[in-house]
């Protein structure tokens, strides 16, 4: 973007912003977000010495911006590479950061020479965080776990009270996941971190072979260190991060804590059920702003993805096409439940495939048995 844009930002924000900056603003252009917020990319000070800035909004007033800006706060004086927090305004829900160097696209699967050294950066960055002691980061609205139960408790509680929200428009999956998450909570965790929850290709920015930031905090959270590697996995979905099992070994031999799958298997199953949950929230109450279709076509593929890690997860084989498969009746047990509600989103799935092009072929990554 450069000086000679239009200003394509409401009026009240670009007030704002050259409120809290001092300086003219000079472009600003809408930038492709996620469906709790928007986004864009602002330059302001003088054409011969423009200042890159990058300004997010809540929709909804969610308050993920204020949470975002208290853990990129935190996380300033670290070795985890994050930008810097230029203002932060509640009224209207706006948090503006400084623009870091770097792209958020990440080179697919056909390109490895570009893709693993990234890759790699991104694990020995995870370790990184995962490093830090918590009490030594100064961030209000986040509290140390009492127990290892209370990693995923509160993540549980917040999606049931999400799902309360979507009434009788809720997809009967979501009860049935939550059931089986808050019966399988894990009791064993070595030792609590801070926890991103959404780490992964697409929230962070890379140039050439290195990540020069890793964004988007505002789901962040002290608890279970295996849950980064979670959201990691789920997020190889859509933008391939190489071999898991590779990854996985990348982050322990970088100093990270031991890998725990049956740990893995249980949050990657617990962050696709929030996530899809808070879409699916979002679509009930859409801003002007929402893609519509593309937010549902995502959420399509995450409840997908759900069913089968679920599969997984209760040792059971993931279903056949439903195109090769009637599953006529459903069995009353829960491998019999949790295979019609696999059945059923798989058609979903297949139904929406032209739409949902490339993506339409990414599965979740089995993982090596717990």
């Amino acid at each position: 973007m450069s000086s000679g844009n239009a200003i394509d930002l409401p009026n009240a924000l670009a007030d704002w912003v050259t409120s809290e900056t001092g300086e003219p603003l000079l472009a600003a252009a809408p930038h492709r977000a996620g469906a709790s917020r928007s986004a864009w990319r602002i330059e302001t000070g003088s054409e011969n010495a423009p200042r890159s800035l990058f300004l997010l909004q809540d929709r909804n007033r969610g308050g993920g911006s204020a949470r975002d800006a208290a853990v990129l706060r935190a996380l300033g004086p670290t070795e985890v590479p994050v930008p810097e927090v230029v203002a932060i305004d509640a009224d209207h829900g706006a948090l503006l950061l400084t623009r870091l160097a770097g792209e958020s696209s990440f080179p697919d699967v056909e390109d490895p020479a570009h893709r693993e050294p990234i890759a790699r950066h991104l694990m020995s960055l995870t370790t990184r965080l995962h490093a830090l002691d918590p009490k030594s980061l100064s961030i209000p609205h986040l509290a140390l776990p009492a127990t290892a139960e209370d990693c995923a408790r509160d993540t549980l509680a917040q999606t049931r009270g999400a799902l309360a929200g979507l009434g009788e428009n809720a997809d009967p999956f979501f009860a049935f996941a939550l059931d089986w998450l808050e019966n399988h909570v894990p009791d064993r965790v070595e030792r609590f971190s801070l926890v991103h929850s959404d780490m992964g290709p697409g929230n962070f920015l890379h140039e050439q072979d290195r990540i020069t930031g890793i964004v988007d905090w505002e789901v962040a959270h002290f608890g279970d260190p295996m849950e980064d590697l979670a959201a990691i996995a789920i997020r190889d979905m859509a933008t391939p991060v190489g071999d898991l099992a590779q990854r996985f070994a990348e982050y322990e031999a970088a100093g990270g804590q031991r890998i725990d799958l049956r740990r893995i298997h249980f949050y990657r199953a617990l962050v696709l059920v929030r996530n899809s949950v808070m879409i699916g929230l979002g679509l009930a109450h859409p801003t002007p702003t929402m893609d519509v279709r593309e937010m549902t076509l995502y959420q399509t593929l995450l409840m997908r993805a759900a069913t089968l890690v679920l599969c997984d997860n209760l040792g059971i084989e993931r279903p056949a096409s439903p195109d090769e498969t009637d599953p006529g009746v459903p069995e009353q047990s829960l491998e019999g439940r949790a295979t019609e509600h696999a059945l059923r989103l798989l058609r979903l799935a297949r139904d929406r495939r032209s739409l949902m092009g490339a993506l339409y072929s990414r599965l979740p990554q089995p993982l090596e048995p717990s």
